[in-house]
């Protein structure tokens, strides 16, 4: 008997984020590539947009910003800052992290340097700087300007962090740095921020924060290319409602589910990484793709996931069969359900395990069976930014809309009621 490690050389399906030179792996995703790739070149040549990339977990957001940022570096004058935003994110966090790519785009290690320097005072840290300047192919008075001009942007980001900022705050350190760049003979042509999990600083906490991107982000040369969850420009509108306003229509890009057809190409596309012999998605019969599908919702990164566990459960087997693909992928998606629950506010796990008991339940009756109250119209619309999140699916039943739970949801929430 063949065996699957006769056939295949190692397990191929890795869920980490793609890097550029990977991207040709991103399923269904090529009409965005080509879209961002001409983004970047018309940012390049002086004409900015800001973009959004939209999606549920795991549909390849990530990917798709590190595509962005390798095709801006390959451009001369472009200049990159890429922000993987957390809960609790502040505008000091922000300007530490730009500050540091920035210089460090001027000279290797230069932005690191100024932010551990900067706590030895203001003598030290010129003088300090000096000494790593000597790399700088600058004359040695401009030199000598560069350390001061640093020194000075050093200086006001501290302010900036450490007391109440207004919008034009950020604008203006950002011109100082501009001026650094220019004694360098580097005047920037573009320079691009990479915002990833944008949903974070979609909080009362952060209006100040969305008001200086907002006023930096419509103006030459900067470009804001965000990530985040499907329902982002709601949560904008919520907090800051000119900030949805940077992003035209055409450069907001929703990242659907994969279809069958799409499912079967990743399979193809990752196996041929490692196959020894066979073709297609051997040694994967071709039953498994509707299972993958199915259980994955079409969602990449849980398609990746049960196919690996699918595959380790077969590995002594000449095939992995839909039984395997079933398997591996109850687990999972029970997990998948744990993740998603778990990220939910307390009012949004209260809805959703009232949908759990009497699914399908139109919205009406949702709120009637609601332990907290709620008004209509607020469980609308709490349903339907679940439904973009990708927790909840509507089936329209004549004249009604019902609510259920998708199934990695469902799977764990049915043991929890």
């Amino acid at each position: 008997m063949i065996r699957i490690s006769d056939v295949l050389d190692a397990d191929p399906f890795s869920d980490l984020p793609l890097s550029a030179d990977e991207a040709n792996l991103l399923v269904n995703r090529e009409e965005i590539k080509e879209r961002i790739d001409a983004l970047v070149h018309s940012a390049g040549k002086g004409f900015p947009q800001n973009v959004a990339l939209l999606g549920e977990d795991g549909t390849g957001k990530t990917s798709l910003l590190n595509f962005a940022e390798a095709k801006a570096k390959l451009l001369s004058g472009f200049f990159v800052s890429h922000i993987d935003v957390v809960e609790g994110t502040q505008i000091r966090d922000i300007v530490k992290i730009l500050i540091r790519d920035l210089l460090n785009q001027i000279h290797f290690g230069l932005g690191s340097s100024l932010l551990r320097l900067g706590s030895l005072g203001r003598e030290v840290t010129h003088d300090e700087l000096q000494k790593r300047l000597t790399g700088v192919n600058v004359t040695k008075s401009k030199q000598v300007k560069l350390g001061e001009s640093l020194v000075n942007v050093f200086q006001y980001s501290r302010s900036i962090t450490e007391s109440k900022t207004s919008p034009e705050d950020i604008v203006g350190l950002l011109d100082m740095l501009r001026s650094a760049f220019a004694l360098i003979g580097k005047t920037p042509k573009a320079i691009m921020l990479l915002f990833d999990e944008g949903q974070y600083v979609a909080t009362s906490k952060a209006v100040s924060l969305l008001q200086q991107m907002r006023l930096l982000f419509q103006s030459r040369p900067y470009v804001l290319v965000v990530g985040g969850s499907p329902d982002l420009f709601q949560r904008f509108s919520e907090v800051e409602p000119t900030f949805v306003n940077l992003f035209s229509e055409q450069n907001r890009f929703r990242l659907e589910p994969l279809t069958h057809a799409h499912v079967s190409e990743l399979l193809e596309s990752r196996l041929a990484l490692v196959r020894k012999k066979g073709g297609g998605i051997e040694p994967f019969e071709s039953e498994c793709v509707d299972r993958l599908r199915d259980l994955s919702d079409g969602n990449p990164r849980y398609v990746i996931r049960i196919a690996s566990a699918a595959l380790s459960l077969a590995r002594e087997e000449s095939s992995v069969t839909p039984q395997h693909v079933e398997e591996a992928g109850m687990q999972i998606i029970r997990e998948m359900g744990r993740d998603r629950l778990d990220r939910l506010k307390a009012d949004e796990q209260e809805l959703i395990l009232t949908v759990a008991r009497y699914q399908p339940i139109n919205f009406s009756a949702l709120q009637k069976a609601l332990p907290t109250s709620m008004n209509l119209s607020t469980v609308s619309r709490k349903v339907r930014s679940l439904e973009d999140r990708g927790y909840i699916e509507l089936e329209v039943r004549g004249n009604e809309k019902l609510c259920r739970l998708r199934r990695a949801l469902h799977e764990h929430v049915k043991t929890l009621i």
